[in-house]
């Protein structure tokens, strides 16, 4: 207790310097408390958004003939570049007949080429997506009006606010797909997370799309299965189906929880790096309280030769100014720590998904801090405890 309390008085004292000494400390626990519990945040938010799905999703794309099962495509993204479709309605229709109990739905998705608008030869930008009924339950996008029916078309919520600005429910109104019209027969509420793509899209069926675009290919097939356990059966039953009908293996199988593992690896991968980076601040101002401490240590010559002269021991010497250098840090890791728990809920507010710190961070910062304030004071406190009482008493 004695050392703490000599310690704070000499932090006290010299409050201006010691502030900017533990500058960098704060600086550095900061930047690495705050990047990982983003990144934390990034991770729980992503994860809540597959169990919304329930991960039962399994999605085949294209992939080169013989390629493994390792791609991950993203909702309402077709083909992956250069790699050109065979997947058809008629493979569709081969895994629904089947009549797996693992399956539940099986749904076809096309990315059409069409330019949408209410007007003819005009352009929207929107994207056009000819899928069937099956789609928005797989998906759990709702409706705010309307259906989708045979020969009518869906907005997303932002696509008929794009295409009808000043109209609050466009359901019955024309659009024109290149120079064929067609009539809204429904819209679709508003989505975030994984679905929020849909919401500047506009939904057609996949039979009349093909048609309209002349094309005989479609860009992904979307199974659902009946609950999580029959994921696996559920894949299984489907490459069985497409191993037969594609024999050179042309297409890539992938579930929602593959996806889910390898967002998250990543994302840890890249937490790490970032706070890596970011820990090298830490480095700098453990730097600067060494330097600090050796200047201390160098003012107060006398006092450590009345300490010693007195019957302080090395030891005591050793600990007071190593208690002074983990105080120093430890008071940068606090400040930090609080700085960083207003700039995450901030940024997470601001970013819309959860953000906060977690024990993980906080013990990180503090073992950080700790960890700082012995490595880069222990240096200064052996210099203060090997000085001889009869040399420090005659430097002035």
């Amino acid at each position: 207790m004695n050392a703490l309390g000599i310690a704070l008085d000499s932090i006290w004292t010299h409050r201006l310097r010691s502030a900017l000494t533990a500058l960098g400390i704060v600086i550095g626990v900061f930047a690495v408390v705050t990047l990982t519990s983003l990144g934390a945040g990034v991770r729980s938010y992503v994860t809540s958004q597959f169990k919304s799905f329930g991960a039962t999703l399994v999605t085949v794309t294209p992939a080169m003939p013989g390629a493994a099962a390792t791609g991950h495509p993203g909702r309402f993204h077709g083909p992956p570049q250069n790699v050109p479709s065979t997947l058809t309605v008629g493979d569709v229709n081969a895994i629904l007949g089947r009549h797996s109990s693992a399956i539940a739905r099986v749904v076809p998705v096309a990315v059409l080429p069409l330019p949408v608008s209410t007007t003819p030869g005009g352009y929207s930008g929107l994207s056009v997506l000819g899928t069937d009924q099956a789609y928005f339950s797989a998906e759990q996008l709702a409706f705010s009006s309307g259906k989708f029916s045979g020969n009518g078309i869906v907005l997303g919520h932002a696509a008929a606010a794009t295409l009808f600005p000043h109209v609050g429910n466009p359901t019955g109104r024309t659009l024109y797909l290149g120079k064929t019209v067609l009539t809204v027969s429904g819209v679709l509420k508003s989505t975030t997370g994984l679905t929020n793509a849909a919401n500047q899209t506009v939904f057609m069926p996949v039979a009349s799309g093909l048609k309209l675009a002349d094309l005989n290919n479609i860009s992904q097939i979307v199974v659902q299965a009946a609950d999580n356990q029959s994921v696996n059966q559920a894949a299984t039953v489907l490459t069985q189906v497409l191993d037969q009908r594609h024999p050179v293996h042309d297409f890539a199988v992938t579930k929602d929880s593959q996806m889910l593992t390898t967002i998250n690896n990543t994302l840890s991968t890249i937490t790490v790096f970032l706070s890596g980076l970011a820990a090298i601040s830490l480095l700098v101002g453990g730097i600067g309280i060494m330097n600090i401490m050796l200047v201390t240590v160098t003012e107060r010559f006398k006092e450590i030769g009345i300490r010693k002269s007195l019957g302080a021991r090395d030891g005591d010497i050793l600990i007071q100014f190593l208690a002074e250098s983990v105080l120093l840090a430890l008071l940068g890791g606090a400040i930090g720590v609080v700085l960083s728990a207003i700039a995450s809920h901030v940024i997470g507010k601001v970013a819309g998904f959860p953000a906060g710190l977690t024990i993980g961070s906080v013990g990180l910062a503090t073992g950080f801090s700790v960890l700082v304030g012995v490595v880069f004071g222990v240096l200064p406190a052996l210099r203060a405890s090997r000085l001889m009482p009869a040399v420090a008493l005659r430097t002035e």
